[in-house]
C-alpha cells in the first residue's frame, strides 16, 4: 500500500482499460444507442452471358452500383477509473497485502483505484491529529464525527468538503444513511461535512456462562450481580484450576452492561444530582456521578477475591476469549455476537462443553443493559483538495449502495459467503477462505452500511445457529439482545459541540480520568480517593468549562433513547 498523499500533491494513478468484445459490449453506465447510417459501396457483380457465335459461355463482369444499409454504433470512450486515497480504521488486522484478489475483483466491477491507508481503531484518534498537524490528508479521511476536536477543528478551518449538493443529486446514497443520521451530524451553518458510518443504537455486551460446569456445580440461575459474585468465588473453590471470570477483550468496555446495573453511563451524559429525567436543568458526564465510582469499586473487588482473570488488563498480547474458547474460564463479559462461535470453538477440546447467557441481572441501581449510542460510530469526510473528483467520488459511492451493495456487503458466494437452503447468505470464518479473500484483505475497502441493516439480521443469524448445530441457542440470543435494549440507559447530550472538549478533552481524559480508571481495576489495594482526586483534577483543568459549554449550547436535555423493535416474525422466540 502506498503512502497518502500531501496537499496540493496528486499523484498520477496507472489507467485501468476497459476492453471492449465486439459491438455488442455495453458499459453498465452508458450504453450507446444504436444508429442508422447510408454508406455508397462499389460492388463487383458476377453475370453469365450467352454469347452465339462462338455457341460457347464466356464469364464477364458487370460494375453495378447498389445502395446498402449498415447500422454502426457510435463508438463509446473508455472512461477512466475514479481513483482517490482513502485513510481509515480497521478493528480487525492491520495486515493486508496489497493486490489481493479481493481488491483486484472491487477495482474491476466498480471501475475504481482505490489506495487504502489503514490504522488499527484503538490508535487512530491519537495518530490522526498528527498526521493532520503533518500535513498528511486523504481524498476520504475517517475521524470520529463533526463534535470530535480535530474534525470539528479541520471543518471550520475548511478542509472539508461540503456535500449537500451531492447527496441530493444522488438520492440513493443519501437514502441508504437516512435523514435522522444526516440531521444529527449536520454542522451548525446548515451543510454536512461528514458521511456518517451507521450503528445499531444498541450493542450489548452480557456476560455468558458455561451451562456444563455451572450443571456440574448444581449452580442455579442467578438473578442479581450479588448471587453472581458468590457463584464466582463458589467456583473458585470448587473449581481452582478454571478462571471463575474472564474478559472478551482485556478492557473495561467489555464489563459496560454490568457498569449500567450500577447507573454508569460511560462516555454519555445524566441528569445531575436532584435533577429530573425527562427534561433537567443541567446534565453531566457520567463518569461524574456515584454509579462510576461505584463500577470502579466492584471491578477492584472482583481483583481483590481473585475471582477475575489474572491477566486482565494486566498482560498484554492476550485476550480472555481465548480462554473461554479453550476451556479455562467458566463465564465472561463480551461482544453478544460471539456465542456461537465460543461454542463452535470450545466443542473443538470439550466436545461435550455449552455455552450460553445468563439473564440481565439486577445490579444496585439497576438491570444489566445496553448503553444507547448515537447511531453513528465513525465515518469518514472528504477533503475539499478531492472536490474536482467528488462527483466521480458519489458515482462510485452510489454505485456502493445500488448495484454494488450486494458484492460490498456480502462478497462472493464460494470465496467469502456461503448460501443456505433458505438462500441466507453465511459468511465463511477466515480460517476457511483463500488468502486474498480474508477480512484483513476486505475491511481496508469498506464504506458503511445501510442504516436499515445495521441492527441484527435474524435470519442469517438463525441460519448460522442452523449451520453449526446449535439452533436451540437462537431463542436465548434473541432474548439477551432484546431485553438489553429495553433496559438500555438513555445519553442526555445530543452530539452537543464544547470547544474546550475539543482542544484538551482527550488529554484531560489522558492525564486524569483513565490512569485513574486502570489503577483502580488493576491495584486491589488502590484507594477510591485515586479516582475522586481524578474528577477533581479533571474538573479544575477543562471540565467545569466543558459541562457549562455544553449545557449552555444545548437547550433540549430530554434524554434520548430508541426503541428496538423486534420484527414480527421473531417474536415467537421470547416466550
Amino acid at each position: 500500500m502506498s503512502s497518502l498523499k500531501r496537499i496540493l500533491t496528486r499523484r498520477d494513478f496507472i489507467k485501468q482499460a476497459v476492453a471492449a468484445t465486439g459491438s455488442a459490449f455495453v458499459l453498465a453506465a452508458c450504453q450507446p444507442k444504436e444508429v442508422t447510417t447510408v454508406v455508397e459501396k462499389e460492388v463487383t457483380k458476377i453475370v453469365e452471358k450467352e454469347v452465339t457465335k462462338e455457341v460457347t459461355t464466356v464469364v464477364t463482369e458487370e460494375v453495378t452500383k447498389v445502395v446498402e444499409k449498415v447500422v454502426t454504433a457510435t463508438p463509446v470512450p473508455t472512461p477512466e477509473p475514479v481513483t482517490f486515497s482513502y485513510l481509515r480504521p480497521v478493528w480487525g488486522p492491520a495486515t493486508h497485502a496489497a493486490g489481493s484478489a479481493y481488491e483486484q475483483e472491487l477495482f474491476t466491477r466498480a471501475n475504481v483505484v482505490i489506495e487504502s491507508q489503514i490504522v488499527p481503531v484503538i490508535e487512530y484518534e491519537t495518530k490522526l491529529p498528527v498526521m493532520v498537524a503533518g500535513g498528511t490528508y486523504a481524498d476520504l479521511m475517517w475521524h470520529a464525527g463533526p463534535d470530535w476536536g480535530t474534525a470539528h477543528d479541520l471543518i471550520e478551518q475548511g478542509a472539508f468538503l461540503a456535500i449537500n449538493e451531492y447527496l441530493d443529486k444522488y438520492p440513493a446514497v443519501k437514502d441508504a444513511i437516512g435523514e435522522a443520521l444526516w440531521a444529527l451530524t449536520r454542522s451548525p451553518d446548515g451543510n454536512n461535512y461528514f458521511f456518517p458510518a451507521p450503528l445499531a443504537c444498541y450493542v450489548p455486551f452480557p456476560i455468558s456462562y458455561r451451562v456444563d460446569i455451572y450443571d456440574q456445580l448444581g449452580l442455579g440461575m442467578p438473578t442479581t450481580l450479588d448471587e453472581f459474585v458468590e457463584q464466582l468465588k463458589e467456583i473458585r473453590d470448587k473449581v481452582p484450576d478454571m478462571v471463575p471470570l474472564t474478559a472478551h477483550q482485556y478492557t473495561l468496555w467489555y464489563f459496560q452492561n454490568v457498569a449500567v446495573s450500577h447507573g454508569y453511563a460511560w462516555g454519555n451524559w445524566v441528569p445531575d444530582d436532584g435533577e429530573p429525567d425527562d427534561n433537567p436543568a443541567k446534565i453531566v458526564p457520567g463518569m461524574l456521578k456515584e454509579g462510576c465510582r461505584n463500577f470502579l469499586a466492584f471491578v477492584q473487588s472482583l481483583r481483590k477475591e481473585n475471582l477475575i482473570d489474572p491477566d486482565y488488563m494486566i498482560t498484554t498480547g492476550l485476550e480472555g476469549i481465548t480462554k473461554f474458547r479453550a476451556g479455562t474460564a467458566v463465564t465472561m463479559v463480551g461482544h453478544w455476537g460471539a456465542m456461537m462461535q465460543d461454542n463452535v470453538e470450545l466443542k473443538k477440546t470439550v466436545p461435550e462443553g455449552n455455552i450460553s447467557y445468563m439473564p440481565q441481572l439486577t445490579g444496585p441501581d439497576r438491570s444489566m443493559g445496553a448503553l444507547t449510542l448515537s447511531g453513528f460510530d465513525r465515518g469518514f469526510s472528504i477533503s475539499v483538495e478531492a472536490k474536482d473528483k467528488a462527483d466521480k467520488i458519489f458515482q462510485f459511492l452510489n454505485w456502493v449502495y445500488t448495484d454494488g451493495y450486494e458484492f460490498m456487503r456480502y462478497g462472493i458466494e464460494g470465496k467469502t459467503y456461503t448460501v443456505a437452503e433458505d438462500g441466507t447468505k453465511l459468511g465463511i470464518p477466515d480460517t476457511e477462505r483463500e488468502t486474498g479473500w480474508t477480512s484483513d484483505n476486505v475491511e481496508p475497502f469498506g464504506f458503511p452500511i445501510k442504516a436499515a441493516d445495521t441492527y441484527p439480521d435474524w435470519g442469517a443469524q438463525l441460519a448460522s445457529f442452523k449451520q453449526n448445530n446449535l439452533e436451540d441457542k437462537f431463542g436465548d440470543t434473541i432474548k439477551m439482545y432484546v431485553t438489553s435494549a429495553e433496559n438500555a440507559m438513555p445519553n442526555w447530550n445530543h452530539l452537543t459541540f464544547s470547544k474546550t472538549s475539543a482542544e484538551k478533552g482527550s488529554m484531560l481524559s489522558e492525564q486524569y480520568t483513565t490512569p485513574a480508571q486502570e489503577t483502580i481495576a488493576i491495584d486491589p489495594e488502590a484507594s477510591l480517593s485515586v479516582w475522586d482526586n481524578a474528577l477533581d483534577e479533571w474538573l479544575a483543568n477543562g471540565g467545569e468549562q466543558i459541562i457549562s459549554e455544553v449545557n449552555e449550547t444545548q437547550k433540549d436535555k430530554s434524554p434520548v433513547k430508541p426503541v428496538y423493535e423486534l420484527p414480527e416474525k421473531w417474536k415467537s422466540y421470547l416466550s
